[in-house]
């Protein structure tokens, strides 16, 4: 925040956040020394700023890798099996036959498929290749610059089963207190979780000649029902009430093969499949015209007899596989009668026109239905598919028909998944894992795993900032997402699963969080609550779009009280934008918490526009529904940020209370961005909202509230421009980021300096020299820089000596020095106003730091030197023009040296200054209300920092900006202890609640 220091001892010297960015995106040299356990991070935001103390770099440059990197090998390759015959070499020889097959499969399919019934409509759909990643650098390093590895500590084993052939899949039932996995030879084993004992098993063959595994199983929300599916082509469904019954057995008459994937809608009581044979198929159940019937096991799928493969060969022989189903016909159809007193079984058939046929190019090995917002599609029931072609399909289910909305690229075959509030985890073929926004439709991370041969994501579990991963290689493996190295070591798994882990599952249980794997032979159970840092609720894996909100289920509350509450579950998000490979994730979930609260609040539209390499931008709009009758509707545009500056590892050590966990004492807030920018952007909202409930809202508010103002505000302004449409016209732009001059005078806030931010390099031909044996022969780089920088201000005067820098400067009016006479009057002695008028409404140059290449020490002549140095610049000197000057005057000083080493000018910020009218309508309105809410007349402010965001939405929207600080000179922004008071969060509310009830009725 700006300097508003004087010669008062408890004014606060601040900094804007926006003014923080980075001088250079070259990479840093830093140690190439890595460990081999070390993985990559990918996020692709190459144009998002990473802070390391005083250096910075991209994230492209911040990617973490492991030395050992080989090139990787065909997913489907063929791997060398044991000849033993024991269980895990049958599972493996099985999976090995999948992933055969999904190559030919994939060929097979057609590229761009033609729907096969009339109610698959395949209309325009969106596909999105994920972003190319950037080259890995093998740097992972602490803020302090030094490489830092921190492991991950192992969950605690609660249980262990064994089996005697593998778990291939599993689901928890925290109602009942059971577990239930499906085993490779067709059975449901189901534990009971208090007790630990096996409670009941189903034995899903119907015949014992034949084992069908186990591939998918699910339960529905009231978690009565069980849903299980495998390599026969058929779900089996199971009541709970009556002793797991089978109740139901859905089939179709279409070849689908093995079903590897099932999810079940509770509102539209539906059951959607995921096959082998590359498609996607619905069944309703539970309706009344369904069609129950008692049959023989030869008119299902299974065993319907096959021309070409159950024909005999010329021999009159039959194979073994033939004879068993030869003998299974014979016995179903001489089967003894049925029992009466068991209940009925329903066998109903998937209707031809309620399958996707090529709704992927390859199998389907994984399904979710998510109710939330996805894109620009707004809420409903979404479908979300993975598929063995490395695509992520997402349907709509709209008069029950499916819609394909989009397609997500990967790279490798789409294994496994799992969804997180609105983040989607994609496991891959090779042992990565992307991670998907469907709120905006931007990949947004990827661990990328360098390992020896094919190590494939089987199975994926999140819970918090920790990702399960089950692999074919490696086994159980746990990721913890916070770490500045991920590291893919941390292996959960026994050898007796042979680094085969097939299933996991996260759930929880009398408030303890749980972790459910099976693998080979065995199915284990973890307590991973300890993982737990006290800031989240838990959030399940199918998508629990209101999981983070949960007051929001109820009746809409908007006392001060609430305002409170919802404040501290703001300010748990990590929205730390400088470090998007650590706190991605929160800043996507707080985007999301914004959006849902603007939404429960009335929000006539809400919106995430996704911003390229950065977190998305939040968009909402109020529309006026006060009953004065007005001639033209105001629009107001209220801007905001929610992301903060770092306060973790040593920047929290001086901290008096956790920087994350909303504190209050002594009448204040103890935060991380309770003051800048959290705090004033909730008290914006609850102020419209209950304006918009009483309906008294006099004029429409447009909320934009960016993700990266801390970084300079990375990609606002293309996103702005792109969305101008969407937004509309603008008649007010409002902000509250800002503060007071002293700790108990209100304040309005009516300008900011503008900023230039410049790198000065001088390099010379010749490598680093020692100054005892080269030292006089050559002009050195150190000199010529010390040269032209004092060209740039006088040594008495201290002005910038800049050719026309002055030329465009305003006067002191009138009108301006009245609102410095008030600033006098109100603080006597203690403010000299000359200081506050260099500060405010005069430019500025600064020298920031040299820094040199080569050895740190005494004789070396350096290859080159960087000074970094910034210039603010005030109301109405032109941006580009004062660039221009600043370049032309460089490279003359230089060229006037006849130096034969090199120049090089590089300006990586900019924001352009920003000069309001304190006699407008606004201004006039907020005057006001500071009056009536203070009880004491506030006074007119400038600052001597910038905020870029201003004058560009001023000349975006043709429309004035104003500004009503919310803090006190002591907030402490970007420092320790932040703070703020709770009465002046309260009164803000208060403030601008009175200003949008009356400025819309205000011809």
């Amino acid at each position: 925040m700006p300097n508003n220091t004087s010669t008062m001892s408890n004014f606060q010297t601040n900094i804007h956040e926006g003014e923080y960015v980075p001088t250079s995106r070259s990479k840093l040299p830093l140690s190439h020394e890595t460990s081999v356990s070390q993985s990559k991070i990918h996020s692709p935001r190459a144009s998002t700023p990473i802070r390391l103390n005083s250096p910075h770099m991209s994230m492209a440059e911040l990617a973490i890798v492991n030395n050992n990197i080989i090139s990787s090998q065909s997913l489907h390759e063929q791997r060398s099996t044991n000849t033993s015959n024991d269980v895990h070499d049958e599972a493996s020889a099985y999976r090995q036959h999948l992933k055969n097959s999904i190559n030919n499969n994939a060929a097979a399919a057609p590229t761009s498929p033609t729907p096969q019934f009339s109610n698959f409509e395949n209309g325009r759909d969106i596909v999105i290749n994920s972003p190319p990643l950037p080259p890995s650098t093998p740097n992972s390093v602490d803020v302090d610059g030094m490489p830092v590895s921190v492991p991950a500590t192992l969950p605690k084993l609660v249980h262990k089963w064994t089996h005697t052939h593998s778990i291939l899949c599993c689901i928890s039932s925290p109602a009942n207190n059971l577990l239930f996995c499906g085993t490779q030879d067709g059975k449901v084993l189901i534990f009971d979780v208090l007790t630990y004992s096996l409670k009941h098993e189903i034995d899903r063959s119907d015949n014992p000649h034949q084992n069908s595994s186990i591939l998918s199983i699910c339960v529905n929300k009231k978690e009565d029902t069980l849903f299980v599916a495998g390599s026969d082509s058929l779900v089996k469904v199971y009541d709970f009430k009556t002793g797991f019954q089978c109740t139901h057995v859905i089939y179709s008459l279409v070849d689908i093969g093995d079903i590897f994937s099932l999810a079940w809608c509770d509102r539209l009581q539906t059951l959607v499949i995921g096959a082998q044979n590359a498609s996607i198929l619905w069944c309703r159940l539970f309706v009344a015209n369904e069609n129950s019937r008692r049959a023989n096991l030869e008119n299902l799928p299974h065993f319907r007899y096959d021309k070409f493969f159950d024909s005999k060969g010329p021999g009159g022989s039959q194979n073994t596989l033939q004879t068993r189903h030869e003998l299974m016909r014979r016995n179903s159809r001489h089967s003894t009668p049925v029992d009466e007193s068991k209940p009925v079984v329903s066998f109903i058939e998937c209707k031809p026109e309620d399958i996707v046929r090529f709704a992927h190019n390859g199998y389907v090995y994984c399904l979710d239905i998510v109710d939330t917002a996805i894109g620009h599609f707004g809420e409903g029931k979404f479908i979300v598919s993975g598929g063995g072609d490395g695509v992520v399909n997402i349907w709509a289910i709209r008069s029950k028909k499916l819609h394909k909305l989009a397609s997500l690229q990967n790279d490798e075959s789409v294994l496994s998944m799992t969804i997180q509030g609105s983040l989607l985890y994609v496991g891959l073929g090779d042992s990565c894992i992307n991670v998907w926004d469907l709120l905006t439709l931007q990949m947004i991370r990827s661990f990328v795993f360098n390992k020896e041969g094919m190590n494939e994501v089987l199975s994926l579990g999140v819970y918090r900032d920790t990702l399960y991963k089950a692999c074919s290689g490696t086994g159980l493996v746990k990721l913890t997402m916070k770490h500045k190295n991920v590291a893919d070591s941390v292996v959960m798994s026994s050898d007796q699963e042979d680094g085969i882990i097939n299933t996991v599952s996260t759930f929880k249980l009398n408030n303890e969080a749980y972790l459910l794997a099976g693998g080979n032979k065995s199915l284990t159970l973890w307590n991973v609550s300890e993982d737990e840092d006290g800031t989240d609720d838990f959030m399940q894996s199918s998508g629990s779009t209101l999981a983070t909100l949960p007051s929001l289920q109820k009746s809409i509350r908007l006392s001060d009280n609430d305002l409170l509450s919802m404040l501290k579950r703001f300010i748990s998000y990590k929205t730390i934008s400088k470090n998007p490979q650590l706190y991605l994730e929160d800043s996507r979930h707080c985007a999301k918490f914004l959006s849902h609260l603007l939404t429960k609040f009335g929000s006539y539209q809400t919106n995430l526009l996704p911003v390229e390499n950065g977190n998305p931008i939040v968009f909402a709009e109020f529309k006026r529904n006060c009953s004065t009758p007005v001639t033209k509707h105001e629009r107001v545009l209220y801007y905001g940020h929610y992301d903060v500056v770092d306060a973790t590892n040593h920047e929290a050590r001086d901290w008096s209370t956790n920087p994350f966990e909303l504190t209050a004492k002594e009448g204040n807030l103890y935060a991380r961005g309770v003051s800048d920018n959290k705090g004033p952007i909730l008290a914006a909202i609850y102020a419209v909202a209950d304006l918009y409930h009483k309906q008294e809202l006099s004029c429409d508010v447009v909320f934009i509230i960016e993700g990266e103002e801390e970084c300079g505000s990375t990609g606002f302004q293309t996103v702005i421009q792109q969305h101008k449409s969407l937004i509309g016209d603008i008649d007010w732009i409002l902000l509250s980021n800002s503060y007071w001059l002293d700790d108990i005078t209100p304040c309005l806030n009516y300008g900011l300096r503008g900023l230039i931010n410049a790198n000065v390099i001088i390099k010379s031909d010749k490598p680093d020299r020692h100054s005892g044996v080269d030292g006089g022969v050559s002009r050195e780089p150190v000199m010529d820089m010390m040269q032209i920088l004092t060209t740039l201000i006088d040594p008495l005067t201290q002005k910038i000596q800049i050719e026309g820098f002055y030329d465009d400067l305003l006067p002191l009016s009138q009108s301006e020095k009245a609102l410095y006479d008030d600033i006098k009057n109100k603080f006597q002695q203690n403010v000299d106003i000359d200081v506050l008028q260099a500060k405010w409404r005069q430019p500025s140059l600064t020298v920031h730091k040299i820094q040199v290449s080569g050895p740190n020490n005494n004789t070396v002549i350096p290859q080159l030197v960087n000074a970094t140095i910034s210039m603010r610049i005030v109301a109405n000197q032109d941006l580009t023009t004062i660039k221009q000057k600043l370049v032309d005057h460089l490279t003359t000083a230089f060229n006037n040296l006849k130096s034969d080493n090199h120049l090089k000018i590089n300006i990586f910020h900019e924001a352009e200054p920003w000069l309001g009218d304190p006699s407008n309508k606004l201004y006039s309105i907020l005057y006001k209300n500071l009056q009536s809410h203070w009880r004491q007349d506030p006074i007119f402010i400038r600052e001597g920092g910038s905020i870029p965001s201003i004058r560009f939405l001023e000349k975006c929207f043709n429309a004035p900006a104003a500004q009503v600080p919310c803090g006190q000179a002591s907030d402490n922004a970007h420092l320790k202890d932040e703070k703020l008071c709770i009465v002046n969060l309260f009164k803000l509310r208060s403030i601008l609640s009175d200003t949008l009830k009356e400025l819309g009725n205000l011809d």
